[in-house]
């Protein structure tokens, strides 16, 4: 399988003609590209990558979330009665009202462009504006309790372009929300166009990348920075997505992350086409971890830069020590060697076999997984059990209203 990838990442014919469209089939279904959209409302498109939904999405935010809510009408739906009311609230327990609470708290301080693209939201997908604030709360209900970013370049890539390679986990009762993943494109008529790969109705940042090939992606920094909050903050998930719509290059996206104060503890995973960065988080400090000289950075869930002066002790939750080591050996292991297909097969590799992906059966799992190639705007997404790796060319969608 893997080999397929790394060929047709080989051909130049393959990649001119992924370059004409959204979708390039998947590593396990070699179904070639969907020419024509899913579906069509105003200016938005639907395509469907195997059963990922991928929206292009144009104007200003309120026709954007128009677009949105129309296209995701079903998916919208669906999922809320599924996480909201069926999970949550009847087999969790969760007060609805403290639920609302949360809400409303992550809606609260969002910036007033994308507070109107949720009433867009509204006024097409069947939904009241309050049931999609609780529905872009999904992520508050759990914890995050660990992801990966691992990037590759330089010596690792033997000349080729920067790989990064992203785990997104969470507890294992929620993986049947990655049904519903969707990657967003937010062609609007101001800001650089931008990625975004989240669960239907989650509007903000986790996983994303923008046309100036800048790409992030958050982990967990709970084992390092304890459970420190801000309420007074404006979420930090939030200002990512701000940061893609507004930052040009690595410098810029550096400056804007040293200018804002966290409202937890996370480690933000960001990548250009020459290198990748580790931001430590904390509500009250940050500080920028560089990969390797040669060429590899790896992240889980704890602080690693000397400065702090702490050392994460084995016990200390989510595995997150031994999935980074087991990261770093895989690394050496595919040293020179490193592409697309060999970033697959290292986030492919479950923990108990040498790897940092949650294996079937633990509470917590790996819900879905992205490989980026932020120099061709090129991303590949897998949910397991769901959607095998599928290619998705956001540099066929990204368009500054052209």
């Amino acid at each position: 399988m893997h080999a397929i990838v790394s060929r047709h990442l080989a051909s130049l014919a393959i990649v001119m003609f992924l370059s004409l469209h959204p979708c390039g089939g998947s590593a396990a279904q070699k179904d070639g590209p969907f020419q024509e959209p899913a579906a069509t409302f105003e200016s938005g498109k639907l395509y469907r990558c195997g059963k990922l939904n991928v929206l292009d999405l144009r104007g200003n935010y309120k026709q954007m979330g128009r677009q949105y809510g129309h296209l995701l009408r079903d998916e919208l739906a669906r999922l809320y009665q599924e996480a909201i009311e069926g999970y949550f609230i009847r087999e969790k327990g969760l007060a609805p009202e403290a639920m609302r609470h949360a809400a409303q708290w992550l809606f609260a301080f969002y910036p007033h462009r994308f507070k109107t693209f949720f009433e867009g939201m509204a006024e097409t997908s069947g939904l009241p504006l309050e049931k999609h604030i609780l529905l872009n709360a999904l992520e508050l209900y759990g914890m995050l309790p660990g992801c990966s970013g691992i990037a590759a370049w330089n010596d690792y890539t033997a000349g080729g372009p920067l790989v990064f390679g992203r785990n997104y986990d969470w507890f294992g009762r929620y993986r049947p929300f990655a049904r519903f993943l969707t990657v967003t494109v937010f062609n609007g008529e101001d800001g650089i166009p931008t990625a975004i790969a989240t669960f239907a109705g989650v509007i903000y940042a986790t996983t994303g990348m923008n046309a100036e090939g800048l790409f992030l992606e958050l982990n967990n920094g709970f084992p390092s920075g304890g459970s420190l909050s801000y309420s007074n903050r404006v979420p930090a998930v939030v200002h990512l997505l701000a940061f893609l719509l507004d930052c040009s290059n690595m410098a810029h996206l550096d400056a804007a992350l040293n200018s804002t104060r966290s409202n937890f503890t996370f480690i933000i995973d960001a990548a250009d086409r020459d290198a990748a960065y580790a931001y430590e988080w904390l509500p009250f400090d940050i500080k920028r971890r560089e990969g390797k000289a040669d060429g590899l950075l790896v992240a889980t869930n704890h602080f690693v830069h000397p400065d702090w002066g702490i050392e994460l002790q084995d016990t200390a939750g989510f595995k997150s020590r031994e999935r980074r080591e087991n990261l770093l050996s895989l690394a050496e292991n595919h040293k020179g060697k490193m592409t697309v297909a060999a970033m697959m097969e290292i986030l492919d590799t479950p923990i108990d076999h040498g790897g940092a992906t949650w294996p079937a059966g633990d509470a917590i799992q790996t819900v879905y997984q992205v490989v980026a190639v932020p120099a061709e705007r090129m991303l590949w997404v897998k949910v397991p059990g769901f959607q095998d790796w599928t290619a998705v060319d956001l540099g066929g969608l990204f368009s500054r209203g052209k």
